[in-house]
């Protein structure tokens, strides 16, 4: 059963898709709603719209009026997607055929924001759900070494680089006390805690997870002394108000302790 607020917004834009455009095979929702981990107010409403040719500069604009449609009615849904072909499903970015993307509220006819990749894939086919249009078949495999591969990589470059700033700003001693850095502390809390331990978890069972079922295996799998932080970053992306530290220095530096031990454990 779906979350009450994405089956009011897909159904709403399914509806403005149809009345303007017959291209549009099916549509299947993926990410947090497809891993039962949808939170209203901090997840994303994630979808891949399967089109049955190459989509007109006429049928790109009305799939913009579309949205624009859908979001003067539901300002407040973060609506992210793609618009590809069925031939292309299951391809890089790189192998695909131009497509069309729908992030931040607005219409790229570059790909470019698009959230492809082996993750996108794995969880259309194994966990996607059709909310629009015929049924699907997907041909194409679910390979582990590609998606390993490609978590690998992410790991290594833009959670590092997170890492070096988190550390950089506590060996600089750049931390306050005072309301704005505690939310952006918060931010970054429940961002890396519970991206990287996604990361983690597929490194070592070779599956996907959600967010909140990431940080629930990582208070399973690691030592104590991170449960705190890691019930912290559950709480935050659940906009719940629960906290365990008073001292924002001990936060990040407990933050940056257990970024730095998945990386190092998730390379060797």
């Amino acid at each position: 059963m779906l979350p009450a607020i994405v089956e009011v917004t897909m159904n709403r834009l399914c509806k403005a898709l149809d009345a303007r455009t017959s291209s549009i095979e099916s549509v299947y929702l993926y990410g947090s709603v497809a891993l039962n981990d949808y939170i209203e107010g901090t997840s994303d409403i994630d979808f891949v719209a399967i089109i049955r040719k190459p989509l007109t500069q006429s049928e790109i604009q009305s799939i913009m009026a579309a949205h624009e449609e859908v979001e003067r009615e539901l300002p407040n849904t973060d609506i992210m997607g793609a618009y590809i072909l069925l031939e292309d499903v299951g391809k890089k970015p790189n192998e695909m055929n131009a497509f069309v993307t729908y992030f931040n509220k607005q219409l790229h006819t570059n790909g470019s924001g698009a959230d492809i990749n082996p993750i996108t894939w794995w969880i259309l086919k194994k966990h996607g759900v059709r909310i629009y249009g015929s049924a699907v078949v997907f041909h194409y495999e679910t390979d582990i070494a590609s998606l390993l591969g490609y978590v690998s990589g992410n790991l290594n470059s833009y959670w590092v680089n997170w890492i070096d700033r988190l550390e950089k700003q506590l060996s600089l001693n750049n931390v306050l006390e005072d309301e704005t850095y505690i939310e952006q502390l918060d931010k970054a809390i429940e961002w890396c805690t519970l991206g990287m331990l996604r990361q983690w978890y597929t490194l070592k069972e070779r599956d996907i997870i959600s967010k909140i079922g990431a940080g629930n295996y990582g208070i399973q799998q690691l030592p104590e002394k991170w449960h705190g932080l890691i019930r912290e970053a559950i709480a935050i992306k659940r906009l719940e108000p629960s906290r365990y530290y008073i001292s924002q220095k001990e936060r990040l530096a407990d933050l940056v302790d257990l970024l730095q031990y998945i990386h190092l454990d998730a390379n060797r």
